[in-house]
């Protein structure tokens, strides 16, 4: 034996594990399919991972965290005393309820071909055995589907609720309940009477006519459909499925009415019926694909079919027509624009680049220009089929969108240095505001001496710093590498300013992130760190260049700090300015409550006295009380009604101008009854003669 076949047998033990001969490998292999198929189920139905994955850190730095249901009862699921203890609450938004739907809906189909076609063609029907399996385990699926239907979850207060009695209740509210019940009616118990297999061409149709009921469960189907279409990465190529779908089981169903008129009529009494005669004609393929043509011709009013003789025929006939007129008018309708929406990305793509040209073609530009510009929309049409994520994103939040960048884009952003160590608020808040650029080979992306207002990230390519002469080449940046933060940081001291310091240039075809200066500064504002260390990065590459004047940037980071000292003691004291003034509002609004409450008492006063006159001076002293108000309120003090808001003062200037015959009491004199009598003996001459009359009177 040779040392080779010596190794080899050692080495294929030792992979084989102990016990286990190289003369035995089938057993093997069994056995390691078998483990695996064990441990995909166990950890299907755990719901555990099934291997285990290391955690990308920098993913999960920023990615959304998942969270548990609330511990309130309403949101978990509860044991179902009607379902032997069960914890029945069912996700609508898991995808193994989703595979539960598809299921159902294959249940579904089958009823909506086969319950009609077993019922017209009775050599179809004669496979009971068969059929008895089939119809009663899609009874079986209804049976769970309703189950399942009435304990899925609904969202309240965006929350999914669990509780099973209110799942319940919630179904029994809803219009579901009522298909479901009927639907799942046991109507097979007429086979007593009316046994299956009994039907021929002299009795139609057959007893499984009965389950007709199971269609009014089809909502679940088309539940799934709209599932499907919202989950598919191919909406439009579902669509066309779907209606394609539907046009073959309406010529199914018009097929299997056509061969039920041509019974009731009477097979062979005409030409327009289907006739029975000869060993062919007798034969179930022959009988459904006839009907099945006659049917397609008549809804698709394609080709000639026979002419009807009786006005039975020529009803059914027309009514064929006329509904496949409308019909296939709105399904060909449908599929001419979805096939339009499939294209419309490449159309809209298309459409620009034409427009390019021509505009080249009108401004007589050079044919190797054109060539280039040509090349370029080829490359971006095969990289990311000119697609506009600007517009495709635009409905979501901003958490969402950024979240999606951050994983479309993950490759390019776990390499850039800067976003290693960062927020993960910055990091969303600058990958908002990155834009894609494509450039064309020998593309100068910037040149030496120009304005920098942008940084650049390279997401996929490679570029060349070279020098001034353009064939010596400094250095290549790939993918991750940062160039351009130097012009934008706008640091203190630098040389240069806010020039670039460096040539560079595409060496072929290259994307790259753009991030505009203004952008940048906006997410920097809120993060004080980041913007420190990409200064400091910053500071390191002017230092290797000798750019970097150390005494202006010193001098300008010290009266950095002097600047936030300065505009710190500023909020202090703003902010105990503003304290102070809502003291004086206050108080003003106290002293203005007190002068109402002194009025008050002033007009209480003057009432009183004047209930003690006669009545036959009561014209007299309503005029003297109303006199007596006016000249209070042009005596008040002015110094008091500037304590006042704008508005009241305003009114108290007006009333002062309009009646000046009191002069103004000095300041602190306090206005009252007490002090000033003399208010009260006030009088003004009536104005009615008799009035006055009696007044002279009385004096005399």
């Amino acid at each position: 034996m040779s040392p080779v076949y010596t190794i080899h047998k050692i080495r294929l033990t030792n992979r084989m594990g102990p016990g286990v001969s190289e003369t035995d490998p089938g057993s093997n292999w069994v056995r390691r399919q078998f483990n695996r198929l064990t441990r995909n189920i166990r950890c299907r139905i755990s719901g555990e991972p099934n291997a285990i994955k290391q955690p990308d850190l920098f993913l999960n730095k920023f990615s959304a965290q998942t969270f548990t249901d609330p511990e309130e009862p309403l949101y978990q699921a509860q044991s179902s005393k009607l379902f032997c203890g069960l914890k029945l609450a069912f996700d609508p938004t898991q995808s193994y309820h989703y595979h539960w739907l598809a299921m159902v809906s294959l249940a579904i189909l089958y009823n909506v071909v086969f319950v009609i076609g077993r019922a017209v063609f009775w050599e179809l029907d004669n496979l009971t055995f068969v059929w008895f399996i089939l119809d009663y385990l899609c009874d079986a699926i209804y049976v769970f589907d309703t189950i399942i239907h009435m304990h899925e979850g609904y969202l309240e207060q965006g929350l999914m609720v669990k509780d099973p009695k209110m799942l319940r209740r919630y179904y029994l509210k809803s219009d579901a309940w009522k298909y479901d019940f009927v639907s799942l009616l046991p109507t097979d118990f007429a086979y007593f009477w009316w046994r299956p297999g009994s039907c021929d061409y002299k009795r139609l149709p057959c007893p499984v006519i009965l389950r007709l009921n199971r269609l009014f469960r089809l909502p679940r189907m088309w539940e799934w459909f709209d599932r499907t279409e919202t989950a598919t990465s191919y909406p439009n190529a579902f669509r066309i499925c779907k209606v394609v779908m539907a046009i073959l089981v309406l010529i199914h169903w018009n097929a299997c009415m056509y061969f039920a008129i041509s019974y009731a009529i009477g097979f062979g009494t005409d030409n327009w019926v289907y006739n029975l005669t000869g060993s062919r004609n007798e034969s179930l393929a022959h009988q459904y694909i006839y009907s099945f043509y006659w049917s397609t011709l008549t809804l698709t009013t394609i080709g000639e079919t026979p002419q009807p003789e009786i006005d039975a025929e020529y009803l059914f006939v027309v009514a064929d027509f006329l509904a496949g007129v409308l019909i296939f008018a709105t399904i060909v309708g449908n599929i001419g624009s979805m096939i339009s929406n499939m294209n419309v990305a490449r159309v809209e793509f298309q459409n620009k680049m034409d427009g390019v040209k021509q505009y080249m073609a009108f401004r007589k530009v050079s044919g190797e220009l054109e060539a280039r510009v040509i090349r370029w929309f080829a490359y971006t049409w095969a990289q990311s089929g000119a697609l506009d994520e600007e517009n495709v994103l635009s409905s979501l939040p901003d958490k969402l969108k950024a979240e999606i960048a951050i994983r479309v884009h993950l490759d390019t952003l776990r390499k850039v240095r800067i976003f290693q160590d960062c927020e993960p608020g910055l990091l969303e808040a600058l990958v908002l505001k990155l834009k894609l650029q494509v450039f064309s080979p020998g593309d100068y992306i910037c040149r030496k001496g120009d304005v920098g207002k942008e940084m650049y990230i390279v997401k996929r390519g490679r570029l060349q710093v070279v020098a001034d002469d353009g064939k010596t080449v400094l250095a290549t940046l790939s993918a991750g590498s940062v160039f351009g933060e130097v012009s934008v940081l706008e640091i203190a001291g630098n040389r240069t300013g806010n020039r670039r310091t460096a040539n560079v240039r595409a060496l072929g075809y290259s994307d790259l992130f753009c991030l505009a200066k203004r952008d940048l500064w906006e997410a920097l504002a809120d993060y004080p760190d980041a913007r420190n260390t990409l200064t400091e990065r910053g500071c390191q590459l002017l230092r290797k260049d000798g750019l970097l004047d150390e005494a202006v940037f010193q001098n300008a980071h010290s009266t950095q700090q002097t600047l936030e000292e300065t505009v710190v003691k500023l909020e202090t004291t703003v902010e105990m300015l503003n304290n102070r003034l809502e003291g004086l509002i206050s108080r003003v609004g106290e002293e203005q409550e007190k002068l109402k409450q002194r009025m008050n008492k002033i007009e209480t006063r003057v009432l009183d006295e004047t209930d003690e006159d006669d009545t036959d001076s009561e014209d007299v002293t309503s005029l003297q009380a109303s006199e007596l108000r006016s000249d209070v309120v042009r005596g008040c003090d002015i110094s008091v009604y500037g304590d006042l808001p704008a508005s009241s003062t305003q009114d108290t200037s007006l009333m002062l101008l309009s009646n000046p015959i009191m002069p103004a009491r000095e300041r602190g004199y306090s206005f009252s009854a007490e002090r000033t009598p003399g208010l009260l003996r006030l009088t003004t001459e009536p104005r009615s003669k008799s009035l006055r009359i009696k007044r002279h009177n009385k004096d005399v």
